[in-house]
């Protein structure tokens, strides 16, 4: 299991460079800043983030190379390996690796340690689908297929499923979206069957001057399961 995996990260990062020498392609460099990291209605710090990133995107495929550190001392931190392929003009088909390079329990993080049970990675398989040609409406599905996402008593695999239902209109200068995410059994988002990610966003460039354009954003999350609720602003410098 261990070569196995170590092959698939591989080969992943591998062909996302020899990929770079089709046309329509392009390597990016993009940096955020958030006031926290609030992912599907979990709260992954109570700080504000830096979130850099590398890589690489064509019309068909995309690799890239995510991390998030807060601004504070012993606090969680990750580097996400990601690989996105577009199977048809209204499918996407993803897989990525998240990896856990610190957090405050103090355990052990090794890259290369792949052993069930004991591993910090944990991969989740998942694909955008846009089934309609007029209405904009995205449909995301997201199950974590393998890594430690597991009971911490018996070990077994969880499978945590999550589904999300996207609106998002786009006018003059701004784009505002709406959505809202559930999880079909027991897992990390609820020890049920619930409704746990329900919000609306704004995406909108901040114009700096004639040339200077940061884009931004802000969202507003409730987790109704929880009933805790989150306001997250993003900036972006590409």
């Amino acid at each position: 299991m261990n070569r196995l995996l170590s092959t698939i990260l591989l080969i992943l990062l591998f062909s996302s460079v020899l990929m770079a020498e089709k046309a329509d392609s392009c390597f990016y460099v993009q940096v955020d800043l958030a006031n926290r990291w609030i992912w599907r209605a979990t709260p992954y710090s109570d700080s504000p983030v830096i979130q850099p990133s590398i890589g690489y995107a064509n019309q068909k495929m995309s690799a890239s190379i995510w991390g998030s550190y807060a601004f504070e001392s012993n606090s969680y931190s990750e580097i996400d390996f990601t690989f996105e392929y577009q199977l048809t003009k209204k499918f996407r088909l993803c897989l990525i690796d998240y990896f856990t390079t610190s957090d405050v329990t103090g355990a052990e993080h090794k890259f290369f340690n792949f052993n069930e049970g004991e591993s910090s990675h944990m991969f989740d398989l998942y694909a955008y689908h846009k089934p309609f040609n007029k209405a904009p409406i995205t449909f995301l599905y997201s199950v974590w297929i393998w890594g430690a996402d597991r009971d911490k008593i018996t070990k077994k695999q969880y499978y945590s499923t999550y589904f999300e239902a996207k609106y998002t209109k786009t006018y003059r200068t701004f784009e505002t979206y709406a959505f809202a995410g559930m999880t079909p059994w027991k897992g990390f988002y609820a020890s049920k069957a619930a409704l746990v990610n329900l919000g609306v966003g704004l995406n909108k460039a901040i114009t700096l001057g004639e040339k200077l354009r940061i884009p931004a954003k802000i969202e507003f999350a409730l987790n109704p399961y929880t009933q805790k609720t989150y306001i997250n602003a993003i900036i972006s410098l590409k």
